[in-house]
């Protein structure tokens, strides 16, 4: 727990300081709401090595409480609303964590339940990476605007014993493909950002 607990405040640590140096605007918003949030210190904990993990691959989150707003100004980062709630739509399988809309706009983009990842988690201290993992997935699938899913990594499609233990030593990573999908999205969601934008100026 104290290996988790020291890689976690790493992560947070450098996540603050990557923030903090880097000039470049935001990419993508995340809006949080929900009642069913996870413990604060884990909630924090998976946000920064979110927003690390993402980091690598040259996008750059922001984090925020509460609702998205109706409206995006040219330029400005993509929004996500992500919603913790304690039960899932009843057409998925009793074993999925979360599920992400990456085809639909101005409604909740990524939906978690927190009981299913502590009940995967057990009496481990694995909660905080795979909560982590889960939201770096779901957020996968929004800016790919896929559901499709890797072989490996942060984005296969379920993750088994040991892709469990292996995230809570330290954080998956993309596949190349996956980036290349991430980023290619990521700047088609900004080009219609831009043009939604622009129509609602004139």
């Amino acid at each position: 727990m104290k290996h988790s607990m020291l890689i976690a405040g790493i992560l947070v640590a450098a996540a603050v300081t990557a923030q903090a140096r880097d000039p470049k605007p935001v990419d993508v918003m995340i809006y949080v709401k929900g009642d069913n949030k996870p413990p604060g210190s884990v909630d924090f904990g998976a946000r920064a090595t979110v927003t690390w993990m993402y980091a690598r691959i040259g996008v750059r989150l922001v984090w925020r409480d509460g609702e998205l707003g109706s409206s995006a100004a040219s330029g400005s980062p993509v929004m996500i609303q992500l919603r913790f709630t304690e039960e899932l739509r009843g057409d998925l399988s009793p074993e999925a964590l979360a599920y992400a809309l990456p085809f639909g706009y101005g409604r909740t983009a990524i939906t978690v339940t927190y009981d299913r990842i502590s009940f995967v988690a057990g009496r481990s201290s694995r909660a905080q990476a795979i909560l982590a993992h889960v939201l770096a997935h779901e957020i996968g699938h929004i800016l790919q605007r896929t559901n499709g899913h890797a072989e490996t990594g942060v984005m296969k499609a379920h993750w088994k014993g040991q892709d469990y233990d292996a995230m809570s030593v330290k954080p998956l990573e993309f596949t190349s493909v996956d980036v290349d999908l991430i980023k290619e999205g990521l700047n088609g969601l900004k080009a219609r950002a831009a043009s939604l934008s622009e129509k609602a100026s004139r």
